[in-house]
C-alpha cells in the first residue's frame, strides 16, 4: 500500500493498516530469525546430552556363541539366500557378570564364534546407539518455528485486516446515515 501521505484518499485506518503491516514484516525479518536461533540452539544442546546419555549406558562386548541355530537352506526357506537365526550366547558385562541370551547371528557362524554386542551397565542386551544426528535436528526446528512465526504473524494480520474491515463499516454506515438523505428523494430525517 504505497501511496502519497498527502492523498486525501487515505484515511487514517488506512495509515494504521499500512504500520501494522509494515511492523508485522518487520518483526518476521528481525524476531523469525532470532526465534529460530533460539529454539534451533536448544534443540542441538538437547540432542547432544541425549547422544551422550545414550553412548554413556551403551557398552559393546564380544559374545562367544554356545549353539547356533539350525542352517536354513534358501530352498527350506523359501527363497534363495540363508535367513539368520539366534544362537545362544555368553559374554561379560562391564560390571564384571557372566551373561547368557540369545542373539541374532548369521547362518554361517558357528559355536565358538565371537560376535560384537551392545549391552548396558548391567549387562542386557540392548541397540546400539542410535545415530544422532544434533545439526538436522536444529535445522528442522528452526525451519519449523520460522514456519510457525509466520504463521502467527500472519494470523495477528488477518485478526487485525478484520477489525480495521469493521472499524472502516461502522464508519462507512456513520458516513452514509449523514450523507444518504441528501442524495436520495427519501426526506426523513
Amino acid at each position: 500500500m504505497l501511496v502519497r501521505k498527502n492523498n486525501p484518499l487515505w484515511r487514517a485506518s488506512d495509515r494504521v493498516e499500512a504500520g501494522m503491516l509494515l511492523g508485522l514484516f518487520v518483526l518476521f525479518l528481525l524476531g523469525g530469525p532470532v526465534l529460530a536461533w533460539w529454539a534451533a540452539g536448544g534443540a542441538y544442546d538437547s540432542a547432544v546430552a541425549e547422544a551422550m546419555r545414550d553412548r554413556r549406558d551403551a557398552f559393546q562386548v564380544s559374545a562367544e556363541l554356545v549353539t547356533v541355530p539350525p542352517s536354513l537352506s534358501g530352498e527350506a526357506a523359501g527363497g534363495t539366500a540363508p535367513t539368520p537365526g539366534t544362537a545362544r550366547a555368553l559374554w561379560t558385562a562391564p560390571d564384571g557378570t557372566r551373561r547368557a541370551g540369545d542373539i541374532g547371528v548369521a547362518p554361517t557362524q558357528r559355536v565358538g564364534d565371537r560376535v560384537t554386542i551392545w549391552v548396558t551397565r548391567g549387562g542386557e542386551q540392548r541397540e546400539g546407539p542410535s545415530d544422532h544426528n544434533p545439526v538436522a535436528k536444529a535445522a528442522l526446528v528452526a525451519v519449523v518455528m520460522i514456519v510457525l512465526a509466520g504463521a502467527v504473524l500472519n494470523g495477528t494480520r488477518k485478526i487485525g485486516l478484520i477489525l480495521l474491515n469493521r472499524h472502516r463499516a461502522r464508519a462507512w454506515q456513520q458516513e452514509w446515515l449523514e450523507v444518504g438523505p441528501r442524495w436520495s428523494r427519501d426526506l426523513r430525517p
